[in-house]
């Protein structure tokens, strides 16, 4: 896993592994962890308070911008 205070990585919406908009696959790839862990928390938060994680996945696909097609060679700064 990578340092997340230390890394200027910026997060994404994952066009390559979207189901839905891509943000679960977009938090996947910037946390550095399986897609699949992802929707899990995002099922399972679904089934604990349904309002507030749509309301934040709505939010995140609004304000997050799609990935740049160049994403794997640019390099941080």
């Amino acid at each position: 896993m990578k340092d997340l205070f230390n890394d200027r990585q910026e997060i994404y919406l994952n066009a390559d592994h979207r189901k839905l908009g891509g943000v679960c696959s977009g938090v996947a790839r910037y946390l550095d962890i399986p897609h699949f862990w992802v929707r899990l928390a995002a099922v399972i938060g679904l089934l604990i308070h349904a309002p507030s994680v749509l309301i934040a996945y709505g939010l995140a696909y609004l304000i997050l911008e799609d990935e740049p097609t160049h994403y794997d060679e640019i390099s941080p700064e």
